[in-house]
């Protein structure tokens, strides 16, 4: 049975700007008042006489620094306390971004079952129809047919394997590059051949060397243990020109199977 796509939740930072142009208007607003202030002071001191006028501007300029101090420190606890709320919302966002990819890739794989099973249906339907003009023999042939269907479907669900279709029409050959924690291994896409592996990463560089740009890109499938090598291998790719994509896989899990690669028989 499909799980349901749960809804994703809208992400704003239209809160945090709100605070920040606060911010920035309440300091134009200190400042003109401040600019105010020692205008009318000036005026004041311009009519008094010069021995009061030294000790009257002294003293307001005492007060305004002191002021200016206070406010200056409040302002920067604010800014502060900003940094560390957008740092946060940062935060927050990538976590957002990982389980949206873990959700993207849940749904593929439901509905590459579905599609399967759809198929397996319809193939069911057009049997009962053919029944009455088959014989035993081919009606023997169809169903140990289905059966090892019905049985590769459930070695892929309990083997925990990521299909990928190849995509329609694309200008170029696509490859999947699983990452895993001993191992490279590489594989067309959509192609039912033995994989490529490789123990390291400078093997891997040195076999992508011999390989075209113009007419191959490469999808990098990344596991929690193979993070380093990722960033190794992309600006390895993206060094000769190559386009890159690439997926999330969980520990367990398995794009490219060591005897059909990235396709399926």
């Amino acid at each position: 049975m499909g799980r349901r796509k749960r809804a994703a939740v809208p992400f704003s930072l239209f809160a945090f700007q709100d605070i920040i142009t606060s911010v920035t208007g309440i300091i134009l607003l200190i400042t003109m008042m401040m600019a105010l202030e020692l205008v009318q002071n000036l005026t004041r001191a311009q009519a008094a006489p010069q021995e009061q006028k030294s000790t009257h501007v002294v003293s307001q300029l005492r007060q305004a620094v002191t002021e200016g101090v206070a406010e200056a420190d409040r302002l920067q606890k604010i800014l502060d306390e900003t940094s560390t709320i957008r740092f946060d919302a940062d935060s927050l966002r990538r976590r957002l971004e990982q389980l949206q990819a873990a959700a993207k890739e849940l749904q593929s794989q439901n509905n590459q079952i579905q599609s399967t099973q759809q198929q397996i249906d319809a193939r069911r339907e057009r049997q009962k129809e053919d029944a009455k003009e088959l014989t035993p023999e081919a009606i023997a042939a169809q169903l140990s047919e289905q059966k090892a269907v019905a049985e590769q479907i459930e070695a892929m669900r309990q083997s925990n394997r990521v299909i990928f279709n190849r995509p329609e029409g694309a200008a170029k050959s696509p490859w999947l590059v699983e990452l895993n924690e001993t191992s490279i291994v590489v594989a067309e896409m959509g192609q039912v051949r033995v994989p490529q592996s490789f123990a390291t990463t400078d093997e891997f560089v040195q076999w992508v060397t011999s390989q075209d740009h113009s007419s191959q890109y490469f999808v990098l499938l990344v596991k929690p243990a193979s993070i380093d090598t990722f960033a190794v291998v992309r600006k390895a790719l993206q060094d000769r020109q190559f386009d890159v994509g690439y997926d999330l896989l969980r520990s367990d899990q398995t794009a490219i199977d060591p005897q059909t690669g990235a396709g399926v028989q």
